[in-house]
């Protein structure tokens, strides 16, 4: 077979046309039709005019966006975590290493099992957020390797948190995850590590 890959289908659609062309040129030079030949990416299927035999859909499976000109996926991936223990703080008790967080009143806070050496980035310091009973809560204080905390004053251990997913009518796609931690989709799916359980849903 004969396979490409485009560089920037997500975002410029006159590279695909560009590079479609020299693959085409490339294909009459072989003298031969192969037996496959396919070209389209997530973000490329719906740029590419010409239909060859497969495409490679990949991120857009998993629920990640191929781009402003294609369709909204539908959320497939969920990452999800259990409280571990919650406690109460007062107005300026800090939270994990550094004690980058402070409480600015009293609160709560829940610890998740679920940390970095998971694929959770530290970068979701005063950014990210979870879903606790369909309410979004913030990820305070550094992420830990094994853990990290929320604020959250109604969690009980053994709650499930919604990392990326959805809870009730709540939900955090897998690009807003991504955008909080300042990298893409697929870094985040690649990152997930082994000690998560896996299940698989039909």
């Amino acid at each position: 077979g004969a396979l490409t890959h485009f560089h920037s289908a997500d975002a410029d659609a006159g590279s695909v046309y560009q590079q479609w062309a020299r693959f085409r040129q490339a294909l009459a030079c072989l003298g031969r039709r192969p037996a496959l030949v396919h070209a389209a990416n997530s973000a490329a299927i719906w740029r590419q005019g010409e239909r060859l035999d497969l495409v490679r859909p990949g991120v857009f499976l998993y629920g990640g966006r191929a781009g402003d000109h294609a369709p909204e996926p539908q959320p497939v991936a969920a990452v999800r975590a259990r409280v571990v223990s919650t406690r109460r703080l007062r107005a300026g008790d800090s939270v994990s290493y550094g004690a980058e967080w402070r409480a600015g009143r009293d609160t709560g806070i829940a610890t998740l099992g679920i940390g970095y050496a998971d694929g959770i980035p530290r970068a979701l310091l005063g950014r990210a957020q979870v879903l606790l009973g369909g309410r979004r809560c913030p990820v305070v204080g550094r992420v830990t390797m094994d853990m990290l905390m929320v604020e959250a004053k109604h969690a009980a251990p053994g709650d499930v948190a919604t990392l990326i997913g959805s809870d009730g009518t709540s939900a955090i796609t897998l690009d807003e995850f991504a955008g909080w931690a300042g990298t893409i989709s697929y870094e985040i799916l690649t990152g997930l590590g082994s000690r998560l359980t896996r299940e698989y849903h039909h």
